[in-house]
């Protein structure tokens, strides 16, 4: 192989002695034609293949790889299949066993080339921690939909936490901060946002803003330090914008299937987890890097952060307290009385002197109405017509027992029933919920519908079962059709029977 001094002694002779091709190749011992290629090039090309070396460990997966990579175009963008994806994928679903860098070489040739440069940056133990959101889609009981990812990532050692939220709304916020630092261990001394609306009203000149009060409130709760970032320079903390693309790359690809994000949540803290199985690039093992963080975190309170909104306002006439576009009910006697509400991710309460009198499940749904029919029962004594009427009845939500107690006392009472069953149900005004169901539950398994059969077992008082239907097929005398006359004597041979198997 000619050197590149071979090429220069080539090119002087040709280009400054001017001598010809052919007295060149016959006075150096060259070929014709390689003379002519060191005239056209000042230094060796290098050798260049005419047709693509083959590559059998990988030619066999390209089919797969494409279809990923196809399917990948419909797909969210932050949740497409990575290079180092695509080969545990590969490994673990259809066992390959060539190198991870023979399918990241792959999978670049099918992507433009990226332009972003980052730079590295240095931390020390406990200095920081990155706070970011992303988005995510995720198969929830069979249909696909979005959830929102609060990432906490700390700069050191480069463990986070990842939690998965209905929306993206400050209860959310706060929720996510006080199970980060519980997840952690203690609080980091500083952490870095951009500049949210959850945590920022207003961006003023250089670094000043103004601060959400209910952030400030937690930044006082926990005492850490914040940093914001300039205006859409997002890459001034890049750790945890690197871990929301790893989360929705590596935890969310593909799509998981769930039945609800308590799972979900679940399965992230699950691989959030595994993640300290790393090696960071400095060669540490993550494990390490965190537990040096753990003892410089500043330590947790001895009180939980209430992360949730408050708000004072009333309740209206229809025992009703408006929230987040939802319409919560409270126990009737509170209508028309000032309230605090706390809206928490999970949960929503309503307080009327310094006492919880409602408390819901947070709700997210399209019905802006969550009600419970506890609240309402007292109406019932007045407007008894509301309970096929009346919105919190709709459905029977005391369930089947109950509906077939219903049933059964309007059958033998008449119109009278209704109001012997709204009875039954007042009782839940001086009785726990699950001690009146089984009460009803036992009068009904027996076959015995009575509202006083029902207060006997609430009192833990023996229940009498009905009378067993009468046999008479020993005495014919009774079954036989006539005009209806019986001999009273009939009856005294009866009774005189009776005393007598008594006796015995």
């Amino acid at each position: 192989m000619l050197t590149v001094e071979d090429y220069e002694l080539i090119r002087r002779k040709l280009l400054v002695d001017k001598q010809s091709i052919r007295a060149i190749a016959k006075e150096l011992g060259h070929s014709r034609k390689t003379v002519a290629k060191a005239a056209r090039h000042a230094q060796p090309p290098g050798y260049q293949r005419t047709t693509p070396r083959a590559k059998p460990a990988i030619d066999a997966y390209r089919p797969i790889i494409d279809a990923w990579l196809a399917q990948d175009e419909s797909r969210p963008r932050k949740q497409r299949h990575t290079a180092a994806r695509v080969f545990e994928r590969l490994r673990d679903e259809h066992g390959y066993t060539g190198s991870e860098v023979t399918v990241r070489r792959y999978v670049a040739s099918r992507r433009p080339k990226p332009s972003e440069v980052f730079v590295p940056l240095s931390f020390a133990p406990g200095e920081e921690a990155q706070v970011d959101w992303g988005e995510a889609s995720v198969i929830v009981n069979g249909r696909e939909r979005k959830v929102q990812l609060f990432c906490v990532r700390l700069a050191h050692s480069r463990h986070a936490f990842v939690r998965a939220y209905e929306r993206t709304n400050m209860e959310s916020f706060l929720d996510g901060h006080v199970r980060a630092f519980e997840f952690f261990g203690g609080v980091p001394r500083r952490l870095a946002y951009d500049n949210l609306k959850t945590a920022v009203i207003e961006v003023g000149r250089g670094r000043n803003r103004r601060l959400n009060e209910q952030f400030v409130t937690l930044r006082s709760w926990y005492l850490f330090d914040t940093r914001f970032c300039n205006v859409q320079r997002g890459n001034e903390k890049g750790h945890v914008e690197n871990q929301v693309k790893r989360a929705q790359r590596k935890f969310l690809t593909p799509l998981p299937e769930v039945t609800d994000l308590e799972q979900l949540n679940a399965k992230l803290e699950e691989d959030c987890r595994r993640e300290l199985q790393r090696v960071n690039a400095d060669g540490q093992p993550r494990a390490d890097s965190f537990a040096a963080e753990q003892s410089r975190f500043l330590q947790l309170p001895p009180d939980c952060f209430p992360a949730c909104q408050q708000r004072s306002t009333d309740v209206d006439k229809q025992a009703l307290v408006h929230f987040d576009r939802h319409m919560y009910s409270v126990p009737v006697e509170w209508a028309h009385h000032p309230c605090q509400l706390r809206g928490f991710v999970d949960r929503v309460e309503i307080v009327c002197e310094q006492q919880i009198v409602a408390s819901h499940p947070r709700s997210y749904a399209d019905d802006p109405y969550v009600l419970d029919h506890r609240h309402y029962l007292p109406v019932l004594e007045r407007k008894p017509g509301l309970l096929d009427q009346g919105r919190p009845f709709q459905g029977d939500p005391w369930g089947d027992d109950f509906r077939l107690l219903r049933r059964e006392l309007e059958y033998r009472w008449g119109a009278d029933g209704t109001r012997h069953f709204i009875r039954v149900l007042l009782l839940w005004k001086t009785h726990s919920e699950q001690d009146v169901r089984n009460a009803v539950a036992q009068c009904v398994a027996r076959r015995i519908f009575s509202v006083d059969a029902i207060v006997a077992a609430l009192r833990d008082e023996p229940v009498c079962a009905p009378s067993p239907r009468l046999d008479l097929s020993h005495h014919p005398e009774f079954a036989a059709v006539g005009d209806g006359v019986r001999s009273a004597a009939i009856y005294d041979e009866l009774t005189r029977q009776q005393r007598q198997e008594a006796m015995v």
